[in-house]
């Protein structure tokens, strides 16, 4: 294996943005990152950004020494991978796939032993990610299109874990396996779930909802029956253990799992769970779950001495915790270190830190750096820069430096980078994080944000086709505006840009009448109507939560946050003929301090107050507060007029309900969270709603809802 030399590389210096060098007083931009060449760092223009670009002169700092001489190692690796290696086992040579090596024709259990290898072992083989045959072949992920009996097999398996667990062949080998195979489940799940245009309501019955359950539910039992002894894993299975929790986004559930099982009565549990395998997984959840930096080190240390070599699992998860904890030297040493021992066998771990350092290392020079590298395609292993570190990223640069422009750049080149046949959840994901940064920046400068509004729709357009995600993210995040032309704007440019609306714009529609302040009874009843039809039309059989949710943001949310508005003397919209609802009460309460008595009552014999009451001096007080009354009275009937709207639909269209307990959560569960409802729920049950229409459904039916 070729040795990294040690002598000092170039240094290369980048010009950033000034706003990297002053994001944070605590982190220096002035590491230096060694390249085996001189790199620039400055920003590229994108050319059709509707943001003005930044002209303010750039600050020159150096990038971190580390990994110049890492990357320089890695470059050479280009030449050891023409040869094919050879891979041990996952699980070991001696762990054969039949069970005749250790399980006795005669066994009671043979057959199904048998059963389970053949069920676990070739399915697990078919759902594995495949090996790249070099650096620069891109990732496939776990697919089940290669075995239509995927998910059955997953089933089979379970029921054979549950016949032979009481036996002595339910051996620590068997059981890993049969995690792993959970573990690629949940990940071919995911990416199944990614792949498709339309997310399933979460109410609904989905496949993707009922499998993740049930494998969640499969990995709990096997972590349960590990504590408690009745199994036993060893390091493979107790990574993928942790992992499978991990990605589920259990992480006190991964940690609790690991501290029962190193702090437990079984010592080879303990001793496999310190195993450095596993150590890499949870180092950096325990570190985001409050372990202080110096333990997480002791670990490292305690876990790295029980082998006598550079583990790559552990190096990646220590680096991925000192990032987490602004330790960026010692990542960047690790990295170093991990590229000087890495071979064809290891290039999955060297993409992953990459990946860790555009999306976890708080020094933003150093994040760009690696960032620019995966854009350009100049590593020597293919990067498929995964959206999820992209999003960590912009949010990092938001976070420090507050420059619209900066997190602009990146969402850019991104979005050039992945393409106009990128699939929806990857788009949607990474313009999702960018117009949440987007709309905090704009979010009081209305006039401003609409023109970058418009000019960023047109440059989208350039770069790939818009599709309804792109829309219906804007849509629902404009609210906060609350302007009645730009939601309008939005719902035409649907049509304008030839895009057919789901029943997610339909919803989303919908619930942006609740940051429309002057919306009628009439225009939500319509939104609605559009919107149940429009669910008939795609086959639902009952209104699903999702568009009970739109109906409530529209009215309930809608009355609940002008009552708080009100009774906390605040001001409402601008553009509201309600302004002076609060503001013209200022001057009167002035006047009536200055004839008030020491108990703060108006003294109405004073006769300076006599005086000037019958020269008419009151006289605009008085139309001010005839006025504000007038305001008063009208917001507290467009009120109850929302509040009414709501109920009545409610009970015109209670019998749509999926079950009764839905309709329950409509009302009095509807209530505990909003006031405004609990007031008026007692009038429920005697209103008339013969006037609420109800369209012809031919897919939605009535359920027996008592």
């Amino acid at each position: 294996m070729l040795r990294l030399a040690q002598q000092q590389t170039q240094v290369i210096k980048g010009r950033l943005p000034n706003q990297f060098a002053q994001a944070s007083a605590r982190n220096s931009f002035n590491h230096s990152i060694r390249f085996n060449s001189a790199v620039a760092l400055e920003r590229q223009d994108s050319g059709n950004g509707p943001l003005p670009h930044n002209n303010k002169n750039s600050a020159t700092s150096q990038s971190a020494k580390q990994a110049n001489a890492a990357v320089d190692k890695v470059r050479h690796l280009r030449n050891q991978f023409g040869t094919q290696a050879s891979f041990p086992a996952p699980y070991g040579s001696s762990r054969q796939v039949g069970a005749h090596s250790s399980t006795p024709v005669d066994s009671p259990w043979y057959h199904k032993v048998c059963a389970f290898e053949e069920c676990v072992a070739q399915t697990l083989y078919m759902s594995q990610t495949p090996r790249r045959r070099s650096m620069r072949q891109s990732t496939d992920h776990p697919t089940t299109n290669a075995n239509p009996l995927f998910w059955d097999s997953i089933a089979r398996a379970m029921d054979l874990y549950h016949d032979l667990i009481d036996t002595p062949e339910l051996n620590s080998d068997r059981v890993s396996r049969l995690v792993h195979l959970l573990h690629n489940g949940l990940r071919a799940n995911r990416n199944q779930l990614t792949r498709m245009n339309k997310k399933p309501d979460y109410d609904s019955q989905s496949f993707h909802k009922e499998m993740t359950n049930y494998l969640c539910k499969s990995l709990r039992e096997v972590a349960d029956n590990m504590l408690t002894n009745k199994v036993e894993l060893n390091e493979y299975g107790a990574m993928h253990l942790i992992t499978a929790f991990k990605e589920l986004l259990l992480f006190e559930e991964a940690v609790s799992i690991w501290k029962a099982a190193i702090n437990g009565t079984n010592p080879y549990s303990s001793s496999i769970f310190l195993n450095p395998r596993v150590v890499g997984v949870i180092l950096p959840i325990l570190y985001d779950h409050g372990v202080p930096y110096p333990e997480i080190q002791a670990l490292y240390e305690k876990s790295s001495s029980m082998i006598n070599y550079f583990h790559p699992n552990l190096s990646v998860g220590m680096i991925r915790a000192s990032l987490s904890a602004g330790e960026n030297e010692m990542a960047l040493d690790l990295f170093q270190q991990l590229c000087e021992e890495s071979t064809e066998m290891k290039y999955g771990y060297l993409i992953e830190t990459h990946l860790s350092f555009i999306g976890e290392c708080n020094d933003l020079n150093v994040a760009q750096t690696f960032f620019e590298k995966a854009l350009k395609d100049e590593m020597p292993y293919k990067i498929d820069l995964q959206v999820s570190y992209v999003k960590s990223f912009l949010r990092n640069v938001w976070n420090q430096t507050h420059d619209l422009q900066m997190v602009y750049d990146i969402w850019y080149k991104s979005s050039v980078h992945y393409g106009r046949d990128v699939n929806h959840g990857i788009s949607s994901s990474l313009n999702d994080t960018f117009f949440d940064i987007f709309f905090q920046n704009y979010a009081d400068d209305e006039v401003s944000g609409f023109q970058a509004l418009q000019n960023l729709i047109h440059t989208y357009n350039e770069i790939k086709r818009i599709d309804e995600p792109f829309f219906n993210i804007i849509l629902a995040k404009c609210s906060v505006w609350r302007d009645r032309k730009i939601i309008e704007y939005i719902d035409k440019s649907y049509e304008l840009f030839n895009i057919p609306k789901t029943i997610v714009a339909y919803r989303i529609l919908l619930k942006s009448m609740g940051s429309v302040d002057d919306a009628s009874s009439l225009e939500i009843l319509q939104r609605w109507i559009d919107l149940v039809s429009k669910s008939d039309e795609a086959g639902q059989k009952f209104i699903a939560n999702a568009d009970w949710a739109a109906l409530r943001d529209a009215t309930v949310t809608w009355t609940q946050y002008m009552r708080d508005l009100t009774e906390k003397g605040g001001s409402l919209n601008a553009g509201s003929d309600r302004d002076s609802l609060h503001s013209s009460s200022s001057g009167s309460e002035t006047n009536r301090q200055l004839f008030a008595e020491i108990g703060g009552d108006v003294d109405y014999s004073h006769p300076a107050l006599q005086a000037a009451n019958a020269s008419g001096a009151f006289d605009d007080m008085e139309a001010q507060q005839e006025e504000m009354q007038q305001s008063q009275n009208k917001l507290q009937h467009e009120l109850s007029e929302r509040m009414n709207l709501y109920l009545k639909i409610v009970k015109r269209y209670s019998p749509y309900c999926r079950d009764p307990r839905q309709l329950t959560r409509l009302t009095s569960g509807t209530a505990v969270k909003y006031s405004v409802l609990e007031e008026v729920l007692p009038e429920y049950e005697s209103l008339d709603v013969s006037d609420i229409p109800v369209p012809d459904f031919h897919n939605i039916r009535q359920a027996n809802i008592q």
